[in-house]
């Protein structure tokens, strides 16, 4: 019996070639290609990042919007009976906690003291901060006649900053025989003493303190004149007489009174027609001056002098 050898013939260069032979071999990927597919990759993860952030961002957002929106409207009662308790369980609750007042700061204050402000508003120590009312509160200062304006701010966890602009003295009014300190609105002051202030412009007659800083603003433009003037008579609640240090009357119009000021002040200075011996100067007549002499001593008579 024959033997039958079986050998390996590697295959030729033809055969690897060939269609039977023939092997495919992925194509390798080029070093600059790896760079780009890494940063690519990392590119992708930070947007998958920032826009689950994004979202979580935007949930809360809506969250806190919603429990401020429920939070205000259980507050100030907007949300019936049910509110109120939830309200008043809420400041309860912050009271507990600490959330009292301890100290009230006022800025401003000169007259009015921290411990009257305080009882005005109802901050004595220990009461909750969330029971003070910043715009009641406000109010209540305001209605204090020493007060024009105020501020105030609740500071978190204990303290009320109270910010005011008092009155300040402005000017003296003569009512009824009585003399009462003014401030510039007219308001009087209660507690202020007239002596006390002798050098203030001195007004007179009903409705003289509501108009008092129209007349003194004027003449404190016409500083001459002005040291001329005793005091301003309110006539009828219309119009200004001023009374001269001589006895003298101005009668001033009852509109455009800057300008009849204007127009005697240049009068004066340039004629020193106010140290004629005058009853009055009449510039109730638009752009003239008329002058009146005493009654005993001109018979009664007035001498007109045109002015510009």
């Amino acid at each position: 019996m024959s033997e039958v050898r079986r050998s390996r013939t590697a295959p030729t260069r033809a055969g690897r070639s060939g269609a039977a032979g023939k092997t495919t071999r992925a194509p390798r990927q080029s070093h600059a290609q790896r760079p780009f597919k890494n940063w690519a990759s990392a590119q992708l993860r930070t947007a998958r990042y920032r826009t689950v952030n994004a979202l979580r961002l935007a949930f809360f957002a809506i969250a806190g919007l919603g429990a401020l929106a429920v939070l205000a409207l259980t507050l100030t009662g907007g949300l019936g009976a049910a509110g109120q308790a939830a309200s008043s369980a809420f400041a309860s609750h912050l009271t507990r906690s600490g959330y009292v007042v301890r100290a009230v700061d006022v800025v401003g204050g000169h007259d009015v003291t921290a411990a009257e402000i305080a009882a005005v508003i109802g901050a004595e120590p220990g009461t909750g901060l969330i029971d003070i009312d910043p715009a009641q509160a406000r109010a209540a200062i305001e209605a204090m006649t020493r007060v024009e304006s105020a501020q105030v701010v609740r500071l978190w966890p204990d303290r009320i900053s109270v910010i005011i602009t008092e009155r300040a003295p402005y000017a003296l009014w003569q009512t009824g025989g009585v003399h009462y300190v003014i401030d510039r609105s007219g308001t009087v002051l209660d507690g202020e003493s007239p002596g006390d202030y002798p050098g203030l412009p001195r007004v007179v007659g009903n409705g003289a303190n509501g108009a008092a800083e129209e007349i003194i603003t004027i003449l404190a433009r016409q500083p001459e004149l002005a040291s001329l003037v005793t005091h301003a008579v309110r006539v009828s609640e219309r119009r200004w007489n001023l009374r001269l240090n001589s006895g003298s009357d101005i009668l001033l119009p009852e509109n455009d009174v800057a300008s009849a000021v204007a127009l005697i002040a240049a009068l004066h200075a340039d004629q020193r027609v106010l140290e004629l011996d005058a009853q009055s100067f009449d510039l109730r007549g638009e752009g003239e001056m008329a002058v009146r002499a005493w009654p005993e001593r001109a018979g009664g008579s007035a001498t007109p002098e045109r002015g510009a």
